[in-house]
């Protein structure tokens, strides 16, 4: 069965076990930023640290498409009782990677696993500079967390 969601940014495409994600043709530099981001953030580790974030699979050159393992998207009663339930990520420092809204957040094999991790290619440099110097990129959380 195939399926197909539409974001703001991108559409994914689900083929069975798999969802593709590609830029929307009217978002496209941004939809692609948005997969390049995510494929880089996976690809330096941060899911050592912030394990709720959805594994990438693998991506094409530019961000033309960004492949993760296709997960049940939450309800949002189900979201609304998975924030109520204290198994919500609450870092501290915020990383600010995700949005903590329903719609972006999935069980993959029964875990709670967000799917949009790039928040941050939408934000203004002033917006970034709020974010806690120690977790802005993945040196300073690998030092935050004693990992260097």
């Amino acid at each position: 069965m195939v399926r197909v969601f539409r974001g703001s940014q991108r559409r994914t495409l689900v083929l069975g076990s798999i969802a593709i994600k590609f830029p929307r043709l009217r978002r496209l530099l941004a939809g692609a930023r948005a997969n390049r981001e995510e494929a880089r953030r996976w690809r330096e580790g941060w899911q050592r640290f912030y394990p709720e974030l959805c594994p990438v699979l693998g991506s094409l050159p530019l961000g033309i498409a960004l492949v993760m393992p296709a997960v049940r998207i939450m309800s949002r009663d189900e979201f609304q009782a998975f924030r109520n339930s204290g198994a919500y990520p609450d870092h501290v420092p915020d990383p600010e990677l995700y949005e903590g809204k329903g719609g972006e957040w999935g069980y993959l094999a029964g875990r709670p696993v967000v799917v949009d991790y790039a928040m941050r290619v939408h934000m203004t440099d002033e917006d970034i500079a709020l974010i806690d110097p120690s977790v802005r990129t993945i040196d300073a959380v690998r030092h935050y967390f004693g990992d260097c």
